[in-house]
């Protein structure tokens, strides 16, 4: 069926950042010698939030962290962490531009899927000059990849097999929503996964198939 709505990922597919470099210096600045029990494992700890909640909030994730690392996580600490992801330094992925343009130009819906809060998201979007491309942007305060929801939020009145989803993460971008029936393409840039995959490795190859 033709395809009317895109459905894109953000942080590794549409912009890219070192967020390590940031994130550590802020948490050693709270935590000192303990934010070791906290930084090394960032990315593994908020994989697993995501995959048990169906949204974030200033208190479960807090909560959460406290139970996890037994730091003294506060809400007010997730509030500035979220404050600082807002002006990090992104890099735009290679070909965003054009094929927002190319699919602008034939009038398909633009939106974005992504799994942290909300006001970084867009003020990131804004920063990198793409925010207006999109008609919506989902956000992980709203409701969380993988869970059901955020895939059907995303799709909202639109036929869901008029829909894609492009993102980096083969679980989340692609694996799972394949599960409750929406197509996805999965951007392996590093060329990771098998050929069996319906993937691009350029993300200028969806101005070929659209």
């Amino acid at each position: 069926m033709t395809k009317q709505k895109f459905i894109f990922d953000l942080d590794g597919t549409l912009l890219t950042c070192n967020y390590k470099e940031l994130e550590d210096d802020f948490f050693k600045s709270i935590f000192k010698e303990e934010s070791d029990r906290f930084i090394p494992y960032i990315a593994k700890l908020l994989d697993e939030y995501e995959n048990t909640h169906k949204r974030y909030t200033d208190s479960d994730l807090s909560l959460f962290l406290k139970r996890k690392t037994n730091l003294e996580f506060t809400e007010q600490i997730i509030r500035d962490w979220v404050t600082l992801m807002e002006n990090i330094s992104d890099n735009i992925e290679d070909g965003v531009v054009d094929v927002l343009e190319h699919l602008k130009s034939k009038d398909y819906n633009l939106e974005v899927l992504t799994n942290w809060y909300g006001n970084s998201q867009e003020a990131r979007l804004k920063n990198a000059g793409i925010y207006d491309y999109f008609d919506n942007i989902h956000t992980g305060d709203i409701v969380l990849k993988p869970h059901k929801e955020a895939y059907l939020k995303a799709v909202g009145d639109t036929d869901i097999e008029r829909c894609v989803l492009i993102g980096d993460n083969l679980y989340k971008d692609y694996i799972a929503p394949r599960m409750y029936g929406l197509d996805s393409i999965f951007y392996d840039k590093k060329e990771k996964e098998g050929k069996q995959l319906v993937k691009i490795r350029h993300l200028s190859e969806l101005k070929d198939r659209y």
